[in-house]
């Protein structure tokens, strides 16, 4: 039961519970407190005045025990907390979190005294403890009894899900999802330890944040396990998982030699292969970089059977999505592999960052996933030189730049004042833009003064929390200097510094860059150009005169200012203007510097060097600096070689995107892009060869791509047909990585008969991969007919919609062909399809809107979502910043068109 407001629920009181879970053993019940007989006192009236976004900080819990009794076969689940707390002073009132749960009995602990207690829920997510007399000062335990639900088909706090008949229960309780699962102070500034105790049925395993302490079985069929108390610990960090996983052994690993454990679903611990053999390493390499050993007692990674995404760093229980860290060897690819080994260096760097140490409050969520993402790239490129690690960096810090250029884009440690500000914390601001931003001031502190600083400021707050000023004051400690302003720039301002260069070479002095810098802007931003938005922005080139490179930096920290390069032995014949990539802004080169460094300098480019250029040009392109001619002769020029660089020029030529030209440009544009990309892709042709380099196989998807579908290559779209008909008689016929591009490529100019093939093998798959690969195909259907039957099957009863809908709705979204039939099917099974998708992912929903690029359309999207973005978490940042996407795509139709249509009429 939830109340609105105050007034509906004083004088409640909540007796009434909830049946138990049913079972064929049913479990004896769990104890209970008497319930008072009346309602609070005038004087609990009076102070029952409910929070706003955070509890009351003086109130302090120091301990917490749970005891939760769960069958993952059932919904409901019942169980136990006692939290004990230091008051402040006489408490007439407690409030906590807790959602979605009915409290059954309760009563506060004093000495030897038990005070009758009366418990009432508030709003969506409080709870209100009201004992007949104050209790406090000092300390005194809080006793809940309630109940809960695991829902199915779910992806946050205790949930269930089904795989081979058998059933799972997992949790998933960042940011604020422990409310869901037991009573609590669900705010990281409360770090506690917690004591864990699980009532499961025979057959049923049991895992959790620390290993076991006692395991005892009883005659009604059921098994208590009981764990060793945690660390101190934010509730978000709080983890278990229950049912019949296999456990994989895979050794003992780093300083302390902690056991290290894949749990799997049943039956797929030959899967795990690749997830055993890399974690021990790659841990071992994050307790190099650290300087401490693994701060826990153990590491199981656990994989979540079902549709679950993504992973989650807990400390001891490491989760995955099965899909993310399982393989099965016929059907494993390197693309799996390698993003599994990217993803878990990520997680287990969050052993430090965000679990030895947590940020106090949501606002420094930085430092928890900034710091993981830029330390995973540098750790996995020391682990595995040849994936170029580095590169890595620097196309995450290309997608946060694009993600910055909205007016409507967030800062990196944005003011949390609502709890849908806590869920828009967790975007490509927080991770790649902040990953960027520490890569770049690692280089101006210097690499080895920044780790000490890391180090110093880990080791002051173990076990503990922390703010960004502790972090500056660390590393300014170490520096010698204080970071604090400059850093403070880039967190806690939005936007991307568009810095301008000017090489000038006057008589009788050395050589000099003039600079400028203001905030970047793409065309039909509606942000102010003469805004005074200014950085700190640690800045260095490099330059070469003849045979002879050099290299300076220096601080630009107005909006003017120059750099002088005193150690040039003449004018520079080309200047790269951020050297190393390391630098968190684009750059302008004026006058005809871009053409000197492309054709003088490029060969002496680091990839990493190029591809930053090729960054700067598609936002050049898009804030009308550069024209197209030169935009595409950049991309011809440095847009080959390694794979990283050719999903760059791809990623330029696409942003020229075909809703910019009239029907009859469209031949024009595919015959552009078959020049530029076809012969390589017919050289390479569909299907991985033996002895390939990696680079060769990581280029092939998007060469492919773009030669056959943007470029409607006829001879390449023959042979995706050729190759996806075999492949649907025999699914060894393609090598895995191979499969998706062949497929889409297929299904772009697929035919009804090719459409019902597919349809017939999703509902014979035997795996999640091989229903991945149908979908996705069957999203990139684009007869209208076709479109709208892939379209129904997120509706079938037999799909599940989660695994459907992402494919085949983005799919089509994607193309301008079938984007409005698509959107129209959105608008009109939009509840349904969200009833049927984890209702905390579906936010994302109101981001769909954001690939249309015409006014009518736009008009649609706001019509439509305007009145329900509230209704979502973080809503209406995600409808403000959908809705000036589509803006900035019509301001850039009209202002690129005639440039690209007099470039494509040459081809």
């Amino acid at each position: 039961m939830r109340f609105g407001h105050l007034g509906a629920f004083i004088g409640l009181v909540l007796l009434a519970g909830c049946a138990s879970p049913t079972a064929t053993a049913q479990p004896p019940p769990l104890p209970r407190a008497t319930p008072a007989p009346t309602g609070p006192s005038e004087e609990a009236q009076r102070v029952l005045t409910p929070p706003g976004l955070r509890l009351d900080p003086r109130v302090r819990p120091t301990r917490q025990a749970v005891m939760l009794e769960l069958d993952p076969r059932q919904e409901a689940f019942r169980g136990t907390v006692d939290i004990e707390l230091s008051l402040p002073e006489p408490t007439h009132a407690l409030w906590l979190h807790g959602e979605e749960l009915t409290v059954t009995a309760s009563a506060f602990q004093v000495a030897q005294a038990r005070v009758p207690t009366d418990a009432m829920p508030v709003g969506e997510d409080l709870l209100v403890f009201v004992p007949r007399e104050p209790v406090g000062p000092g300390s005194v335990t809080l006793h809940v009894e309630f109940t809960g639900h695991a829902r199915d088909k779910e992806d946050s706090g205790v949930f269930r899900e089904q795989e081979d008949g058998r059933w799972y229960a997992m949790t998933q309780f960042q940011a604020t999802y422990a409310r869901r699962a037991f009573p609590s102070f669900d705010e990281p500034t409360f770090k506690i330890p917690f004591e864990l105790a699980l009532r499961v049925r025979g057959g049923d395993e049991a895992f959790s944040n620390t290993p076991v302490r006692e395991r005892r079985a009883d005659a009604e069929g059921w098994t208590t396990v009981r764990f060793q108390p945690t660390p101190p610990l934010p509730t978000y960090l709080v983890a278990f998982a229950v049912g019949p996983f296999d456990v994989v052994d895979a050794g003992r690993a780093g300083q302390r030699q902690v056991p290290v454990r894949m749990l799997v679903p049943h039956g797929r611990s030959a899967e795990a292969r690749w997830a055993a053999d890399v974690t021990g390493p790659l841990l071992q390499e994050l307790e190099t970089w650290f300087g401490t050993p693994y701060p826990y007692a153990k590491l199981d990674v656990a994989a979540l059977p079902g549709q679950q995404g993504g992973a989650m760093e807990h400390p001891g229980l490491v989760t995955f999505g099965a899909q993310l860290m399982l393989g099965a060897e016929a059907q494993d690819t390197p693309w799996r592999q390698r993003t599994f080994a990217e993803t878990q260096a990520h997680e287990l760097a969050h052993q430090w960052f965000g679990n030895l140490v947590t940020p106090d409050w949501w606002d420094d969520l930085w430092l928890n996933e900034s710091f993981a993402d830029w330390l995973a790239f540098k750790v996995v490129a020391r682990w595995r030189p040849e994936w170029s690690g580095e590169l890595r960096r620097v196309e995450s810090r290309g997608s946060a730049m694009r993600a910055d250029q909205l007016v409507s884009a967030r800062c990196i440690r944005q003011p949390i004042t609502t709890p849908g500000d806590i869920h828009s914390a967790f975007d490509a601001i927080t991770y790649g833009k902040g990953a960027a931003v520490l890569a770049m001031f690692e280089a101006w502190v210097g690499e080895e003064p920044f780790q000490r600083g890391v180090r110093a400021y880990l080791s002051e707050h173990a076990r503990g929390t922390a703010t960004t000023a502790d972090f500056f004051h660390a590393l300014s400690t170490v520096a010698g200097r204080d970071v604090g302003p400059t850093f403070s720039t880039f967190l806690d301002q939005p936007g991307v510094p568009l810095v301008t260069v000017e090489l000038q070479c006057p008589r009788g002095a050395p050589p000099r860059l003039a600079l400028e810098q203001r905030r970047y802007l793409p065309l039909g931003s509606k942000g102010v150009e003469g805004a005074a938005l200014t950085w700190r922005v640690p800045l260095c080139v490099r330059y070469g005169v003849g045979a002879t490179e050099g290299r300076a930096c220096t601080l630009l920290e107005g909006a003017t200012g120059a750099l002088e390069l005193t150690e040039a032995k003449g004018c520079p014949d080309w200047v790269h203007p951020n050297a190393d990539a390391r630098g968190y802004y684009h750059a302008m080169l004026r006058g005809d510097g871009l053409e000197k460094l492309a054709a003088r300098g490029g060969a002496r480019l680091s990839v990493a060097e190029r591809l930053v250029l090729l960054d700067d040009a598609r936002a050049l392109l898009g804030n009308g600096e550069l024209d197209v001619g030169q935009a595409l002769g950049l991309v011809a020029r440095l847009g080959t070689g390694d794979a990283t660089l050719v999903s760059s020029a791809a990623g330029v030529v696409d942003s020229l995107r075909a809703d910019f030209l009239s029907a009859a440009m469209q031949p024009h544009r595919a015959r552009f892009v078959r020049g530029l990309f076809g012969a390589r892709a017919r050289a390479l042709g569909f299907v991985s060869k033996p002895g390939e380099s990696e680079d060769v196989r990581q280029s092939r998807p998007t060469l492919l791509w773009m030669a056959a579908n943007v470029g409607a290559d006829p001879a390449l779209r023959a042979e995706a047909r050729r190759l996806t008909l075999r492949w649907l008689e025999d699914r060894s016929a393609l090598p895995p990585q191979d499969a998706d591009t062949v497929l889409l490529t297929a299904a772009a100019t697929g035919d009804a008969a090719l459409h019902q093939r597919m349809r017939d093998a999703v509902r014979g798959a035997s795996t999640a991969h091989e229903r991945e690969l149908l979908f996705l195909a069957l999203g990139g259907f684009r007869d209208a007919t076709l479109a709208r039957a892939s379209l129904e099957l997120m509706l079938a009863p037999e799909v599940d919609t989660r695994e459907a809908l992402p494919p085949i709705l983005l799919g089509q979204l994607t193309e301008p062909t079938t984007r409005p039939q698509a959107f129209a099917f959105l608008r009109e099974h939009f509840d349904t399809l969200r009833e049927r998708l984890p209702r905390d992912l579906s936010t994302w929903l109101l981001t769909t809107g954001g690939f249309f690029c015409d006014v009518a359309h736009r008009q649609q999207v706001a019509d439509f979502f305007g009145p329900r973005a509230p209704d979502f978490a973080g809503g209406e940042r995600a409808l403000a910043q959908t809705l000036e996407r589509v803006d900035l795509c019509i301001a850039q139709r009209e202002a690129l068109r005639p440039g690209l249509e007099r470039f494509l009429t040459r081809h």
